[in-house]
């Protein structure tokens, strides 16, 4: 099955720019071992290794859109989990 690249990119960046607001909103102690920036990093380094790999071919392109969008419900998850606003 061929998948677009402009069909399985979006879904990581618009998860990395979710990510990275709730990270900065939520502000953690532990700044590297926060499952926010975990998985920023890993949208990122996805990302990457979709665009390195040669083969887009095959089962492939489905497995990094499923990807994407599993990385996608994880952040919607955790922006459920978000503590509430100080003010």
């Amino acid at each position: 099955m061929n998948i677009p690249t402009g069909a399985i990119l979006p879904w990581f960046l618009v998860t990395f720019v979710w990510l990275a607001y709730q990270y900065y909103v939520v502000n953690p102690d532990r700044r590297l071992l926060n499952v926010r920036f975990v998985l920023m990093v890993g949208a990122i380094a996805l990302t990457l290794l979709y665009l390195m790999a040669s083969p887009h071919t095959g089962i492939f392109p489905v497995v990094f859109l499923l990807l994407g969008i599993a990385w996608l419900g994880a952040a919607a998850v955790l922006h459920r989990l978000m503590p509430p606003p100080k003010y």
